[in-house]
């Protein structure tokens, strides 16, 4: 009998919450709005979520995250403001997702994140490649070089890593530039 009565008080719950979706009754995410040359997030009806101080600012994602650049480059967001993580750069941007994540740097060492910008692999290496095939080219003691108006990733050891951080492959040198592979650019 309590078995029934908590299935029917779950189904009611579950109920209410479909309800709400489908009302709209979401919470609702800011919206990028210009001032004065400078851009923050606002809801619709006009409330400033977080004031504007940005260069740039990008929608937010059903994720509930956003990018906006400031003076030092791009961030990621969250609804309330807070500055999440800094995006790796890429192509003057924040740097692609491939298979789910994405690079970030902290203290000059890229990690990589998830589309809601948490922390999935911590910021430990010195370069780290793009996510392909399920596995992602790590090094320590690179050096980033001038190859003409970009930079590349030069020495070091490298190795390969699964999407949690666990090593597959043993490190080696001379690393992925020396096989013919393209090396993203090296964070600026």
């Amino acid at each position: 009998m309590r078995l029934v009565r908590s299935l029917r008080s779950m189904a009611g719950c579950l109920a209410l919450l479909a309800l709400a979706w489908l009302c709209g009754c979401q919470k609702a995410l800011p919206e990028p709005f210009e001032k004065n040359g400078s851009w923050g997030y606002r809801l619709k009806d006009g409330t400033v979520r977080i004031k504007p101080v940005y260069l740039v600012a990008q929608e937010f994602s059903e994720g509930g995250v956003a990018f906006a650049a400031d003076a030092a480059g791009w961030v990621c967001l969250d609804a309330g403001g807070t500055v999440l993580l800094r995006p790796l750069l890429f192509d003057n941007g924040p740097d692609y997702f491939s298979e789910g994540l994405a690079r970030f740097t902290a203290d000059g060492r890229v990690g990589f994140y998830d589309s809601k910008c948490r922390v999935v692999v911590p910021a430990i290496y010195d370069f780290a490649l793009p996510f392909e095939d399920g596995a992602s080219e790590v090094c320590m003691g690179c050096k980033a070089v001038s190859a003409g108006e970009h930079k590349a990733v030069s020495g070091g050891k490298w190795w390969a890593i699964d999407a949690n951080g666990k090593t597959l492959v043993k490190p080696e040198q001379p690393g992925p530039a020396a096989a013919g592979k393209a090396v993203s650019p090296a964070p600026q």
